[in-house]
């Protein structure tokens, strides 16, 4: 099954289950960057990889009305990361390892910062200590290093 095929089961799946509460929407968005995308970067907290290949992030995005089914839509929103990943890796697509960082304005607020900032993470902590000591910028949302 090819991703997107699979990426379209989960939106289906996800809306044939939860669709009916109120206010709900799902989607995904595949945006596709060019290889030479990162060429020109000269480094950042966000761990920018070169590839020879073209790259295509995917927004997954689940919306809903309700506090009392925020559990639900997480969990299921976490469930078809996760399927989607397993058909991502099950068509020989090199998407693991330093490849599989996760842009911090689509993360979800428990994930680990190394998966958003990769290898950057000492280096950040490092800044952030030396810059905040007072923790005053861990006052406002955000992840927190």
């Amino acid at each position: 099954m090819n991703l997107l095929k699979a990426i379209n089961n989960q939106l289906l799946y996800y809306n044939s289950t939860l669709g009916s509460k109120p206010e709900t929407w799902f989607q995904a968005i595949v945006e596709p960057f060019l290889p030479t995308y990162f060429d020109n970067s000269q480094g950042g907290a966000y761990p920018h990889v070169p590839s020879s290949t073209p790259l295509f992030p995917i927004v997954i995005q689940f919306s809903w009305a309700l506090p009392s089914d925020d559990n639900v839509f997480i969990d299921g929103l976490k469930s078809a990361t996760k399927a989607i990943r397993q058909a991502a890796f099950a068509n020989g697509q090199d998407v693991g390892g330093s490849k599989e960082i996760l842009y911090p304005n689509n993360a979800l607020e428990d994930t680990p910062l190394e998966q958003i900032y990769g290898k950057n993470v000492p280096k950040l902590r490092r800044i952030r200590q030396e810059w905040d000591p007072n923790n005053i910028m861990c006052l406002s949302g955000g992840f927190k290093f």
